[in-house]
């Protein structure tokens, strides 16, 4: 009899669990990202379908930040808030990285009053920049917002200090070069430090 009893208290425990995993149905979509802020992802699927996937208040060691182009394979489901369900990412995966990741680092061109010093800047990780062999133009911070970098300065110099910042076009990024445009003609052809 005891055995019976266990036996339909199991059931009914193994039943209930299956119940309530029933409306926690997990989605997978791969693809690129094609759109990112701190709350959402835009990605575009191998099959060309374009889905939003919030990501605020997810885990960052399940869901890390991505750059515009990283592919990516994100588990998500749908999570009510009010009257609306929101696709929420539970964990994502970076395939292959972006070019835009290649963007951190120290980038060097010549400089153009005496060639045998480089000048640029340096672009870290957590988006501060600095100068390199520029004592009147001091970076400070840096974005990517699509296909362009935007770096914050302090211009020194005539006793004058200006704080501005330049938003410049992203020309071609690879591993080892980065060219920079603005209005339609360069503005830098930089290097990469190795």
């Amino acid at each position: 009899m005891s055995r019976l009893i266990r036996f339909s208290v199991g059931m009914v425990l193994l039943l209930a669990v299956m119940v309530s995993c029933k409306d926690t149905a997990f989605k997978v979509y791969e693809g690129r990202i094609f759109d990112a802020s701190m709350n959402d992802i835009v990605i575009i699927t191998g099959t060309g379908d374009t889905v939003t996937v919030s990501t605020m208040n997810a885990d960052p060691a399940k869901v890390p930040g991505v750059f515009i182009n990283d592919s990516v394979r994100v588990t998500c489901s749908d999570r009510k808030v009010g009257e609306d369900k929101i696709l929420t990412a539970d964990s994502l995966v970076i395939l292959v990285r972006s070019p835009y990741y290649c963007i951190q680092g120290t980038w060097l061109e010549p400089n153009p009053i005496d060639t045998a010093q480089m000048q640029g800047f340096v672009l870290k990780q957590d988006g501060t920049a600095e100068s390199v062999n520029m004592a009147t133009l001091d970076f400070r911070s840096w974005t990517l917002k699509g296909h362009m970098l935007i770096l914050q300065y302090t211009s020194i110099g005539n006793k004058l200090t200006i704080e501005g910042s330049d938003t410049l076009h992203i020309v071609k990024i690879n591993a080892d070069s980065l060219v920079l445009s603005a209005n339609n003609r360069m503005v830098w052809d930089l290097v990469r430090k190795k």
